[in-house]
Parts: structure tokens; sequence; C-alpha cells
């Protein structure tokens, strides 16, 4: 009997608060044709020790032990390992959301005999649990829109990440898809080389993964190189495009990966520099300098790829700012940042996302 075979890769460096955690919520799942690929990217902790025991105790536990190398690099050591029929990539600070999460995408990908599957996720903190992130996609035609790349992207974000999803290793085999060695994002530039290959999407309504808002990981951290790997994640994408010889520009998609650039940056400085505005205004003008932010820019501020949005507020908002910004007001955009942080837009648009929160037992 043809049985599909799901390899849970999980990266592991400097988390060992959390891993056991993580691969707890993997043995406790109900599929029952999963491998676990550990892959130690030199932790300096105790994590090397912990994957040793589990893969003594389970028969379905790999482990991967080698110097570091950063998220991307370990991702691709756990897919050279496998052999799996799907994929999930699985951080090891974060869990799956109950014993169903692997079932519920398993069977999904098998009904729309899909390249990827999407689930739902939550986010947890200590003693909190949030309602289930909404996707809002839907599979089909759909998939192959400006407006799936839009929401899927960088309006719900669900796109972003490798994580909550299942791949077909042969999709990914087939094309030759493998993380590129950023420091950080490369879960978001791997998903753009599989849309680009128009993937089969499916899509379940299901919680499937627990995000852990842990403010010591790379996301939460001050990063030196933000600004050079957003722009070479952009080049970089344009380059595999050409290379590959796939005929679709996908102008759109980086487009609104450089505007939305220029919100991190800003928000960056203004939450981690004493400079506050006037160090925002510095990178927004450095940032506008590169040729490619200058062209994503002036083709937002004239309206393009803006047809995609389906709310008229969020369409007049991009456009505006990048007018503000192709005009080189920089000072002027730093402090609409600093305003929109002030009223604490992030933390209503994430309300929205997650629409409460609900105690956890303990």
């Amino acid at each position: 009997m043809n049985v599909s075979t799901v390899d849970i890769i999980i990266p592991v460096y400097k988390t060992e608060e959390y891993i056991e955690e993580c691969v707890e919520s993997v043995l406790l799942q109900d599929y029952p044709y999963i491998e676990i690929i550990l892959v130690d990217d030199g932790s300096p902790d105790r994590c090397p020790e912990i994957c040793d025991s589990y893969e003594r105790k389970y028969s379905n536990v790999k482990v991967i032990h080698q110097k570091n190398q950063g998220p991307g690099l370990s991702k691709n050591a756990g897919m050279e390992a496998s052999d799996g029929t799907y994929l999930f990539f699985l951080d090891s600070d974060d869990k799956l959301d109950g014993k169903h999460a692997v079932s519920h995408l398993v069977r999904e990908a098998e009904k729309e005999r899909a390249d990827i599957t999407v689930g739902n996720f939550r986010r947890f903190h200590t003693n909190f649990l949030s309602e289930p992130n909404r996707h809002r996609l839907r599979s089909g035609a759909y998939t192959k829109s400006p407006a799936f790349r839009f929401n899927g992207f960088y309006r719900y974000g669900h796109l972003a990440y490798n994580w909550g999803k299942l791949y077909r290793r042969a999709f990914l085999k087939k094309y030759d898809l493998k993380c590129r060695e950023y420091s950080f994002a490369e879960d978001k530039v791997l998903n753009m080389m599989c849309l680009a290959y128009e993937p089969v999407y499916a899509f379940t309504e299901e919680s499937v993964y627990q995000y852990r808002v842990n403010e010591s990981s790379v996301t939460f951290r001050y990063k030196d190189n933000l600004m050079s790997v957003w722009i070479s994640i952009a080049k970089d994408f344009f380059g595999f495009l050409k290379e590959r010889k796939i005929k679709r520009h996908y102008g759109d998609l980086i487009a609104f990966h450089i505007f939305f650039g220029s919100f991190f940056l800003a928000k960056q400085e203004l939450q981690h520099k004493n400079g506050g505005v006037f160090s925002a205004a510095r990178v927004m003008r450095q940032y506008g300098r590169e040729p490619i932010v200058k062209e994503a820019m002036k083709a937002l501020a004239k309206g393009k790829f803006l047809r995609c949005i389906d709310s008229v507020s969020l369409e007049f908002s991009i456009r505006s700012a990048a007018a503000l910004f192709s005009a080189h007001g920089y000072l002027f955009y730093a402090l609409g940042i600093a305003l929109l942080r002030s009223m604490k837009i992030d933390e209503k648009i994430s309300r929205s996302r997650y629409k409460r929160k609900v105690q956890k037992k303990l």
C-alpha cells in the first residue's frame, strides 16, 4: 500500500528551553507516517545532547550535526536528508497546534493533489494563546493573481513563512528549489521562488501551527544588515527569474517587497535607535538611493500594481506614502511612521488578525 509520508524538518539553534516542547508536539501527532529530522546548526547550548537523546529513544528521529550555517542552509541539509512525500518546516521554539495538525494538512493536500498546502496559525506567549490568524486565501485560478500575491505575502502574510505548510518534496526537487543563504527571510524567498513555478496550492481552515512570540529570536533583534538583505532579495529574485527563463516578471511582488521594507527599516530605527525619527530619515534616504527602490516606489506612486488591493484606504495609503518617498520627503515619511507607531496602529492590525487572546490551560 502506498502511503504519504511526512518529514518534519526542525533547524535547531540556541533553543534548549523550547526544543523538547517542540519535538513532543510532533511525537503527539495522530498521523502515523512521520519522520523527524533535527538539524543541529552548531548550537552552543544543550540542544545537541537533547537532539541525540531523541534519536536514541525514537526510531523515527534522525539528527544531523553541522557547523553553524544559518537557518536557510540548515533547512537545505534537512531537505537533502529527507525522502518523504511531503516536507514540513518547524522552528525549534514553536510547536504544532494539536495532535491533528499533520493529518489536516495531508488530507487537504491529497484531496487537491497540491504542491503546497497552507494552514492557519496561532501565536502564543507565556500563558496566552491567540485566536487563529486566518489566511483568507483560496485555491484555483486565484493563486495566479496579483491579489493572491499581495494578500498571501503582505496583507495577511501566510506565504512569507515556510512554517505551517506542507511542501510536496517532488515539486521542490523537480525545480531544484532550496533556501538561499540569508540570515533571515530565507523562507519568504523560497516561497517566492516556488510561486514562480505556479504550484497547485491547497488551504485548510484548521490552525496547524503555534508561533512563539520569542523576543530573543532573530525576528525581534536589531539587524545591521536589514537593508542589504532586503535589497538583495529583490535583486536575487529578478536574477532567479532571468536565470530560470521564467517569463512572468512579478513586478508587483517585488514592488510591495520594497515598499514594506521601508516600513520595517524605519520601524527598526524608531524602536532601537536613540536618534529616533532622524535616524529613520537617514536610513530612508540611504534606501532611496538604490535604483531598484526608486523604480518600485515610483511605480506605486503612479498607482501601478494597486488594483489588486480590495481596500480603498489601504490602496490610498500605499500610493500616498510611495509618492512622498519618491519626492524625497524622508523626514516626513519617518514622522508618519512614528505617528502610526504612537497611535499603536501595529497593535490594532495585530488585534484584527488575532481577534482575541484566550488563556491557556496551565
